[in-house]
């Protein structure tokens, strides 16, 4: 009898362990998470860059704090395309990340990410960020990513190096004809320093063309878009590159400069004007050692007609679309912490705290954090940027472009270039737009 007595009250023992391990998964996992609902994000800071992966983790404690029914899984993985979709394709992407705002309306199309409309349309932040910034968000009429940073190309160009020539530090060119005479001054072959450094890169290339008043596509008049590499704005600006270096000797001799040779040389005073972007600094400053004093960033050149124009771009916030809504309005959270003028501006003085690199790019776009002494020369620019193509093969015509004509150019000095340009043009819009 015993027996039975404590063979039943073990059942029942079991059973109520039973219903309350269910009730604990029911209750307090599915629905209330004991420990929170925990988001993935990738784009932590590596170990490596100490101060970034201090005030990441500041910056979640806080957050935490705020919001203590959310926690957040950080990974050290960086966006890139090919990884981001194989791991969005098997189901192991992060609920939330930021991403380079070209890259998104592919993802989009493919569904990966979330529209964030519901979200935006009561959010006081989204006046505060001007329409350019939202217009590569956007796609087929949805808003897919939330602006965290913007960057648009300046003029980086040497203090110190047009002191010793005897150029106003304060006063850098201000159109193709003032680049054209600075650079020659400036360039010094016996020194082993040169004007102007100009990566080949369509990255580079197309604002030079917006400046002349040209376009590299175009849309058609019945839909679609097509190349317009051959029209007389664009064939101008290749020979003014081109001139650079074969008729006025303002570029570093080598055929080909890449980005990084560029941007090396300019911070060891070997270049003394260049293009780039403000968030760019860092790596100068850190990998290269650039004295930050030494340097001024002014407004690109405008172009023969006076027009003034440089890309934007920059990062965006986007939502893991396959999450359930729950996730989704919890990454919303996320988003709207990470990007509110509280945690911008605490961010700011705890950058300075942290003797970090300030730059405009590293802030929220609708941060009006712009007015710096060391920007007072392009806090107006965002009036004259513009958006790369918005179209999916964008990418293609890049490619093309920079293992083509800007290469062209200064490899082949013999190089017929209306013919090369006519072409190549044709092949584009053969190969990438289905029409000759």
């Amino acid at each position: 009898m015993l027996k039975k007595i404590i063979w039943s009250l073990g059942l029942f023992c079991l059973f109520i362990f039973m219903a309350a391990v269910w009730l604990q998964n029911y209750y307090f996992v599915t629905e209330f998470p004991r420990e929170g609902l925990v988001l993935e994000v990738w784009n932590k800071p590596s170990a490596r860059q100490v101060k970034a992966r201090k005030l990441w983790k500041e910056t979640l404690l806080r957050f935490e704090q705020e919001f203590p029914d959310i926690k957040i899984k950080g990974l050290e993985r960086k966006f890139s395309p090919q990884e981001f979709i194989t791991a969005m394709a098997g189901g192991k992407g992060p609920d939330v990340m930021h991403i380079w705002l070209g890259t998104l309306p592919v993802l989009a199309r493919k569904g990966f990410i979330a529209p964030l409309d519901e979200y935006i349309t009561d959010w006081d932040q989204k006046d505060y960020i001007p329409e350019r910034v939202w217009q590569p968000a956007r796609v087929d009429g949805k808003t897919y990513g939330i602006p965290r940073d913007t960057y648009f190309t300046v003029l980086f160009y040497r203090k110190d190096l047009f002191r010793r020539a005897g150029l106003d530090p304060e006063r850098p060119p201000r159109n193709w004809k003032e680049l054209v005479r600075y650079a020659e001054i400036l360039t010094l072959p016996e020194k082993g320093q040169y004007g102007f450094g100009w990566p080949s890169r369509t990255w580079n290339f197309m604002d030079f063309v917006w400046q002349n008043g040209g376009e590299l596509v175009a849309r058609i008049p019945h839909g679609g878009w097509r190349a317009t590499l051959d029209t007389t704005p664009v064939i101008e600006t290749l020979e003014f590159l081109r001139d650079l270096k074969l008729k006025y000797g303002v570029l570093p001799p080598s055929d080909l400069t890449s980005h990084e040779d560029v941007s090396q040389m300019f911070a060891l005073g070997r270049v003394a004007m260049m293009m780039g972007v403000a968030n760019q600094l860092p790596t100068l400053i850190n990998k290269y050692g650039l004295d930050f004093k030494a340097a001024g960033i002014a407004p690109l050149p405008a172009g023969p007609g006076g027009l003034r124009a440089s890309h934007a771009g920059g990062k965006v916030y986007i939502i893991n679309s396959a999450i359930s809504p729950e996730r989704q309005a919890a990454a919303w959270k996320y988003i709207e912490f990470e990007i509110s003028p509280a945690n911008q501006l605490w961010k700011w003085v705890r950058m300075n705290e942290l003797k970090m690199t300030i730059f405009p790019g590293a802030f929220s776009a609708s941060a009006n954090l712009i007015n710096m002494p060391e920007f007072a020369m392009v806090k107006e620019e965002l009036q004259y940027v513009r958006n790369e193509p918005h179209l999916e093969q964008w990418i293609l015509v890049k490619d093309a472009l920079n293992n083509g004509p800007l290469q062209a150019i200064f490899v082949d000095k013999d190089l017929d270039l209306e013919t090369y340009i006519r072409d190549f043009n044709y092949q584009i819009n053969r190969d990438f737009f289905s029409r000759p």
